[in-house]
């Protein structure tokens, strides 16, 4: 008798852990599916975002995309770099036309705005620094580099405050300068590895601080540093605020 309970209770025990077993398998089971799934949907969606043309479409298409995640956010970034980019060339066309100049310091402080939205989101993605990949990073700081430069363009443009430009001008050498620091440790095409770089030695090429330097007056220092400043937007100048990453989103 007390031999045919224990054969119970041993019977018992596996036959529990039989059933613990089986459904712990079919959770990872549906958990795996649930994962490719939802990766299914996202390499769609970035797909089908990235195909639109016009910029301002493609950011209302990537923010639709849920789960929000990294990839997806620095897209919708570079996107609205383009935006930003946009926006400068209609207060430039502006300049000529004296009944336009309130319009034209309204729209430099909306710009201001939206880069100033643009670099409170690359902190935030940045703050789960260490859970980001570097193929990230790397992006994510040389676009901040993109935006500094472009606020130190419109601060100037905005305040005629050239020390105020050449402090985001440094921030702007510093976030190249990270950017590269980054990119230099992954394994990465030649092209996209030596964006922050030219990004970098563009500026330090342009040397800014001696041409403010040499300068003999006011007017002088404010004239070199607005036609220095003109010459360095990205992707006016030659920058580039970063390859689009891969769509294909890892598991």
């Amino acid at each position: 008798m007390v031999k045919m309970n224990r054969q119970v209770i041993i019977l018992s025990f596996f036959s529990g852990l039989f059933f613990l077993f089986t459904v712990y398998f079919f959770v990872q089971y549906f958990e795996q599916k649930n994962r490719e799934k939802t990766q299914h949907y996202l390499q769609k969606a970035i797909q089908s975002a990235d195909a639109i043309t016009d910029h301002q479409t493609a950011v209302s298409a990537y923010q639709s995309i849920q789960p929000m995640i990294p990839e997806v956010e620095l897209r919708i970034l570079q996107r609205q770099w383009y935006i930003a980019l946009e926006k400068l060339k209609q207060i430039n066309l502006m300049i000529a036309n004296s009944e336009l100049q309130e319009d034209r310091l309204r729209f430099i402080q909306q710009l201001r705005a939206y880069l100033e939205e643009m670099g409170d989101s690359c902190d935030r993605i940045l703050t789960d620094y260490n859970s980001l990949p570097d193929n990230i990073i790397w992006r994510i700081h040389n676009l901040k580099g993109a935006i500094k430069l472009l606020m130190a363009f419109i601060t100037f443009q905005e305040e005629q405050n050239p020390n105020k430009a050449q402090i985001l001008i440094r921030d702007a050498l510093s976030e190249f300068k990270v950017a590269i620091e980054v990119v230099d440790r992954i394994n990465i095409s030649p092209l996209a590895r030596n964006i922050p770089r030219w990004n970098f030695e563009m500026l330090i090429s342009q040397e800014y601080v001696k041409k403010l330097e040499v300068a003999k007056t006011d007017v002088e220092k404010d004239q070199a540093l607005k036609e220095s400043l003109e010459a360095l937007i990205p992707e006016i100048g030659g920058y580039a605020p970063g390859e689009p990453i891969e769509t294909k989103i890892k598991k």
